[in-house]
């Protein structure tokens, strides 16, 4: 081989399409000064190689006309990673912030396969006399084909249906623990109907004749004569006296001497006062009448002698002497007390 030159010098490749499908029997070696250029016949498109890693993130810039147009453009360091395509070429050309590099047959090819869109449907009511429409909203793979279908006109009059069950009303509130015999009260707080006692007296709780205790020559000046016990109840509640007597007799021949009051006491014998009776100050049996009576003003929303729902109760008949220092003697014959209660107003 004849030595033509020997030095160092900088050699380029360039592929160099082949439409036609011809080999090349010579490959052009082209020598300036310490530059070569050999242009070398292009290869068929090989396999496609193995997934690269994520590409930088581009500010997408939209369509430009040209390449020509695009070198055009005062671009900079700072617009480094804008892209464009490039409608001629059908190409994407990103910028580095030095330099293009240009995405060929960027658009119009297939892309991987997405994932399959799970679209559910959703029914919407129009206005009367409206057009059906239909509208797909959310993104893949989530989307909802929203149909509207307009309202038609309002009809006859249905059969009237069977009787429903008030605890299903709207405006009743939970009467799931209710008690036995309650009523609906409106409350106007919430404008609900709840479940409260019904207002009429329960009862009644009687005692009578053994169940006072009889006595002889008692110079106590306080005695307690019998007792009763109410049962717990599903409600708070005012025991009420209904009715009650018991005989007293006073053991001297003088006015007053002595003067006794019969007291029916709730809780305990000195618990507030439920009832009353005075017999006559004479030495001859006197029968005492028992009624109702309470030591301060009441209305329907006062405690004051009442019973807490579930708390049974005990109720005493109490002897106090107020004047004079002779005995007197019990007498259970004939003796009752009976009680009833009232419920209280709010039961809300």
């Amino acid at each position: 081989m004849t030595e033509v030159y020997n030095g160092d010098v900088t050699v380029t490749m360039r592929g160099v399409s082949d439409p036609i499908g011809l080999p090349y029997t010579v490959n052009p070696l082209e020598l300036a000064d310490r530059d070569a250029l050999i242009e070398v016949r292009e290869g068929p498109t090989g396999e496609m190689g193995p997934q690269g890693g994520p590409a930088w993130p581009w500010t997408w810039e939209g369509d430009i006309a040209d390449f020509a147009t695009l070198e055009g453009l005062p671009l900079t360091t700072a617009d480094a990673r804008k892209a464009w395509r490039v409608v001629a070429e059908n190409a994407i050309y990103v910028w580095t912030g030095l330099d293009w590099v240009r995405f060929l047959d960027a658009f119009l090819a297939p892309g991987r396969q997405g994932p399959a869109n799970e679209l559910t449907g959703a029914a919407v009511a129009g206005a009367v006399g409206s057009s059906a429409s239909a509208q797909f909203t959310g993104t893949a793979p989530g989307q909802v084909l929203e149909i509207t279908f307009p309202r038609g006109v309002t009809g006859p009059a249905g059969d009237p249906g069977v009787a429903g069950a008030i605890a299903d009303a709207e405006d009743v509130a939970d009467i799931s623990d209710a008690s036995d015999g309650s009523i609906l009260s409106w409350n106007s707080a919430d404008d609900l109907w709840y479940p409260v006692p019904a207002p009429k007296l329960a009862g009644p709780w009687s005692i009578a004749g053994s169940q006072f205790a009889a006595a002889s020559n008692v110079s106590a000046t306080e005695r307690t004569v019998a007792t009763m016990t109410i049962p717990a109840q599903s409600f708070a509640y005012r025991p009420i006296v209904i009715a009650g007597q018991i005989n007293i007799k006073a053991a001297t021949k003088a006015l007053d001497d002595p003067r006794l009051i019969v007291e029916v006491r709730l809780g305990s014998a000195s618990g507030p006062v439920i009832g009353f009776g005075m017999p006559i100050g004479a030495p001859n049996n006197t029968n005492v009448l028992l009624a109702p009576r309470w030591e301060q003003a009441l209305t329907p929303e006062s405690t004051h002698a009442t019973v807490a729902a579930n708390q049974t109760s005990t109720i005493y008949v109490v002897i106090t002497r107020v004047s004079g220092t002779k005995t007197y003697t019990v007498v259970n014959q004939g003796a009752q007390l009976m009680i009833m209660a009232q419920p209280l107003k709010d039961q809300s």
